[in-house]
């Protein structure tokens, strides 16, 4: 089966013209539906079918076209098939068969029903023709008759006047004395002829009104479908004009799609170059950071090769030396004993830690003093609380008498002019108390007084101008062993 591609009113318009059947299949999403349409591609129904030049659609039945199509002709059944002629009759309704030939049987039904009203509507036309003839040829009877009449009247009219005459002219020979007069004849028969002239008169004065009033009314007739028309026309116009706008709207509608689309491609192709900028970007700093790593690496363990040692000795001076990150600390001992002459202990500041016997055999690199490292040459005699209260040169109160000692040297000036020594005493007596255990633990075996020195010493602790008494166990406090650094944060 071949199913027309236009809409149903091209469907209806191409049946009138083939003057065939309109055949509308109706169909839904059951077997019975497919059932029916494998039925209609039948080879012999479909050569039935173009052979009477029958027009065929095909309708889903929850579509517009198909509610549209039921509000002409009921569908009671999913799946049918509806015959319909080209005057709009429906001719036959199929709405469900067994088995093919029975479904073929009725469209040839339904064909050859079309054919029989077709010749009998051709029947009952042709015996109508004659009548048709005749009622069309009767009117100008009576048209006739009246031209007859009228005729007559007029002959009658003229007999009358002759025979008045003709009685003038008898009467003139012998007028009898009953008779009326000539003048009163020819005054009657001219009465005559004015009552004839005022009926033809009145009877075209009745027919210049009829023809008037037809042709007033073919006027509004006519005005009226010049209105009629014009109401089409106007209709139509509005009709275009709102096609138009739809389908403008309809092209606006897409123009803005497209832009929008074209905007959502180009900010998914940004966001696209910019991860993989963002990619090979970070692959990048993750590759730099990886050589520098490797770098680093690479320095460290080339540096962590050798131990740069720094002894810093009692005098003040420093010696720098280098050795393998592999040798005991017994080299570096031994080293600076050669170098010093004397016996000497080794301690650090940072982090404090004095070495004993038992660190010589242990390597720099497990001593942590590799790469490089800081360490304080004390003389063999001097316990390690000198060590400590000396290190107070690298503390915080260190390091900021240091900074403020140029300012302390201005105003001590600026105090020597004006006449004020307040601050001199305290500055000489912070440099006695700073230099009293230096030299005590210098001199200790030789000064008569130096046990009570070292005891005194041993008995208190120095930070910068402010001194605090410590007892036996600030070896082991927690205070002594932590470190600080430049913001008051203790360091683990």
């Amino acid at each position: 089966m071949k199913w027309f591609e236009g809409d149903i009113p091209r469907a209806i318009q191409q049946t009138k013209i083939n003057k065939s059947v309109f055949i509308v299949f109706v169909s839904g999403e059951d077997d019975k539906s497919n059932e029916m349409e494998s039925f209609l591609h039948k080879e012999d129904v479909t050569g039935l079918v173009e052979a009477n030049r029958c027009v065929a659609i095909k309708l889903l039945a929850d579509s517009n076209d198909c509610k549209f199509f039921s509000q002409i002709y009921p569908v009671v059944v999913i799946p049918s098939t509806f015959f319909i002629a080209d005057t709009g009759v429906p001719i036959e309704v199929i709405g469900e068969c067994r088995s093919h030939e029975d479904f073929l049987a009725k469209v040839k039904n339904a064909v050859e029903k079309k054919d029989s009203d077709s010749v009998g509507a051709a029947a009952q036309v042709l015996p109508s023709l004659p009548t048709q003839n005749q009622q069309q040829s009767t009117p100008p009877v009576p048209a006739a008759a009246e031209s007859i009449q009228a005729q007559d009247k007029d002959d009658d009219l003229v007999g009358a006047v002759a025979a008045t005459e003709n009685d003038a002219d008898d009467a003139a020979e012998v007028p009898p004395p009953t008779e009326p007069s000539l003048e009163e004849k020819v005054e009657k028969a001219k009465q005559l002829v004015e009552l004839k002239r005022d009926e033809k008169l009145r009877q075209e004065a009745e027919d210049a009104r009829r023809r008037e009033v037809e042709r007033r009314n073919i006027g509004q007739n006519v005005q009226k479908l010049r209105q009629h028309q014009k109401e089409a026309d106007l209709l139509e116009a509005k009709m275009e004009l709102k096609r138009g706008r739809d389908e403008d709207k309809i092209a606006r509608q897409k123009v803005k799609d497209d832009i929008e689309r074209d905007r959502l491609e180009k900010a998914e192709r940004y966001s696209k170059e910019k991860d993989e900028k963002t990619k090979i970007a970070d692959d990048a700093r993750k590759k730099k950071l990886l050589e520098q790593q490797a770098a680093q690496v690479e320095e460290q363990a080339r540096r962590s090769d050798n131990a740069r040692i720094q002894f810093r000795l009692p005098d003040g001076s420093s010696v720098t030396h280098q050795f393998p990150s592999t040798d005991p600390f017994a080299n570096v001992h031994q080293f600076i004993t050669q170098h010093t002459g004397t016996a000497v202990n080794l301690s650090m500041t940072f982090p404090r830690r004095t070495f004993t016997l038992e660190d010589h055999s242990l390597t720099l690199q497990e001593l942590q003093l590799a790469p490089s490292a800081a360490i304080m040459v004390i003389p063999g005699g001097v316990s390690t609380s000198v060590v400590r209260s000396s290190s107070g040169l690298f503390s915080f109160s260190g390091i900021t008498g240091l900074l403020f000692a140029p300012v302390v040297f201005v105003w001590n000036i600026i105090g020597s002019i004006i006449g004020y020594t307040g601050l001199t005493p305290s500055v000489s007596a912070t440099a006695k108390i700073r230099s009293s255990p230096t030299s005590s633990a210098r001199g200790g075996s030789r000064d008569p007084g130096s046990a009570y020195k070292r005891a005194t010493t041993s008995s208190t602790t120095q930070d910068g101008s402010i001194r605090k008494f410590r007892n036996a166990e600030d070896d082991d406090s927690e205070d002594d062993r932590t470190t600080w650094n430049g913001n008051s944060t203790q360091q683990m």
